[in-house]
């Protein structure tokens, strides 16, 4: 009987470990997923936007000039930073012009378009460069 729970003991901290690991994306993935969308990526120093290099894994925006659309990509080390960072920019966005997003340790700022990106939904493309998740070209 202590062999068995201990085996469901392991497997259970084996599943948690593999969903812990699964909810961030890479930055290498997430950049190229708006760089094939036509997004021109710049990566960010946490400097920049006044945060602590310690606290931040990378930061980078991404810009589609043709469509205008922005992402800010902040990826956080502790949950707890990327709230509080959420809620100091969601203040300064309160009214606009770009949405902010929280997911997990990960924080979005930017237009619907590009954060439709980053959760899979495709992403309006205006003018038919670069494709959306389907890999199709979008028509206008």
């Amino acid at each position: 009987m202590k062999k068995k729970k201990t085996m469901i003991a392991l497997v259970v901290l084996v599943v948690a470990l593999a969903t812990l690991c699964a909810c961030v994306p890479s930055r290498d993935a997430c950049k190229t997923k708006y760089e094939n969308a036509g997004y021109k990526t710049t990566p960010l120093s946490a400097n920049t936007l006044d945060l602590s290099g310690e606290d931040v894994d990378y930061i980078y925006c991404g810009v589609r000039e043709a469509s205008e659309d922005y992402i800010r990509v902040v990826c956080f080390k502790k949950k707890d930073k990327a709230t509080e960072y959420a809620e100091k920019v969601n203040a300064e966005y309160d009214e606009g012009p770009y949405i902010v997003e929280q997911h997990g340790k990960v924080v979005l700022v930017g237009s619907q378009n590009a954060i439709d990106i980053y959760n899979n939904k495709g992403g309006l493309v205006e003018d038919g460069a670069g494709n959306d998740e389907g890999g199709e070209e979008t028509a206008e």
